[in-house]
């Protein structure tokens, strides 16, 4: 049985998502954050034998889905295509069961990484570093990020999506923090959906003008810094580039499992 889930259920779906809480973290960030009423997101479960066996998040055009064993349910096609989905991502395993099912999907399979311990480095510079509180500067890491060749999912939402998604994942639901020079954003790092024990890295980039200045670094550093020794909370990131991960090696991040985000080829012939 597949359902909508309500407030009511609440404590037990998150008592079966905190069974692997980095690889939920976006269910859990979506619960959290948005809860199961909010407008444009939705919580479906399966049940099996009266028990969580798969739990669905529905959050504008991403859907994330988790389920305990690799037994896909063809149900769940239905959920998924009732919304206007760009993006179905989560385990490895479990969107390999999924695609088959889908028409029209290609894969993007990303490492995963988790970081619980840094040490900070004296010789980095904090100074200049601001966090995103406002729709203007919201605007400018979009402008950023929207021009970096290697981010094709920011670019796949609207500005106004961007801007919004980055306001939702402010405060007590994620952190951004840049650089400005010049009157504009030029380097970044995010923290999103944040939930009690986790959050998740995007967004790190470096205007292709600024770089090799270490203003990557410098945002990076804070960050990290930030999330693991002030807010004593694990973050999380994926990556796809050999380079990235030994860099993010440096920061204290370990390899934990694959990711797959399961992406509509929106130039695919009818």
């Amino acid at each position: 049985m597949i359902r909508k889930l309500t407030d009511q259920d609440r404590d037990a779906v998150l008592a079966f998502l905190y069974r692997e809480p980095e690889m939920n973290l976006y269910l859990i960030g979506d619960i959290k954050n948005f809860g199961f009423e909010c407008d444009g997101t939705a919580i479906y479960a399966e049940f099996r034998a009266g028990d969580y066996y798969a739990v669905m998040s529905r959050n504008l055009s991403h859907i994330v889905y988790y389920a305990i064993d690799t037994d896909f349910n063809p149900a769940w096609v239905d959920m998924f295509t009732r919304y206007n989905y760009l993006f179905i991502s989560g385990k490895a395993s479990l969107m390999k069961a999924i695609s088959p099912h889908l028409d029209d999907v290609y894969e993007d399979r990303l490492d995963f990484m988790k970081s619980t311990t840094f040490t900070r480095d004296p010789d980095v510079d904090y100074g200049g570093i601001e966090v995103l509180d406002n729709e203007r500067d919201a605007e400018l890491v979009y402008d950023l990020l929207n021009g970096i060749d290697e981010l094709d999912s920011v670019r796949r939402k609207t500005k106004d999506e961007f801007i919004r998604y980055l306001m939702d994942n402010t405060n007590d639901n994620g952190t951004t923090v840049f650089y400005r020079e010049d009157d504009k954003v030029v380097a970044n790092a995010s923290a999103v959906g944040e939930t009690k024990k986790t959050a998740m890295v995007v967004g790190v980039a470096t205007h292709p003008d600024y770089r090799k200045r270490g203003l990557g670094k410098k945002v990076m550093h804070y960050l990290v810094d930030y999330y693991v020794n002030h807010k004593a909370k694990t973050l999380c990131l994926y990556y796809d580039d050999p380079r990235a991960g030994a860099l993010y090696e440096k920061y204290g991040f370990v390899h934990i499992g694959e990711w797959i985000m399961l992406i509509k080829d929106t130039k695919a012939t009818p």
